[in-house]
């Protein structure tokens, strides 16, 4: 992979929204932000995104329709999602990779992020290119 790893992180908390951002890129990751379930999943469909960080209550569309909507679109792009609740809904839980709570500390958000990152890379289809070269070594 030639490029830095695309999270597209969404919160209707901008304080939030914004600390995560800031924490992402400076562990060496580009972040896409998004302040509710819609324009999230407009996002989602409109860049290469290779990891999801979902707030679960938002405005407009909550995470896990979101979640749904985007899983139905992409369906290797890993999807997490964030709740300051104890226990979601294990329906809810269907359509994403895992659940986060919010009250998670910050080094193991991060432990999570790189495992769903790594098994996305390690897991995913190469394109006709890297598949060429790989034969031809």
């Amino acid at each position: 992979m030639n490029r830095r790893p695309l999270i597209l992180c969404a919160d209707d908390n901008l304080s939030v929204l914004e600390g995560w951002k800031m924490l992402l890129e400076r562990n060496g990751y580009d972040v896409l932000t998004a302040t509710d379930g819609k324009e999230a999943f407009q996002e989602f469909v409109s860049h290469p995104v290779d990891l999801v960080l979902l707030d679960y209550h938002m405005p407009h569309m909550n995470g896990d329709v979101a979640a749904a909507h985007m899983r139905s679109c992409k369906t290797d792009v890993p999807i997490a999602l964030f709740s300051a609740d104890d226990v979601a809904n294990l329906g809810d839980l269907e359509t994403v990779d895992t659940f986060i709570s919010k009250s998670e500390p910050i080094p193991k958000v991060l432990e999570i992020v790189d495992h769903l990152l790594n098994a996305r890379f390690l897991f995913r289809r190469l394109d006709p290119s890297e598949a060429e070269a790989l034969r031809t070594r």
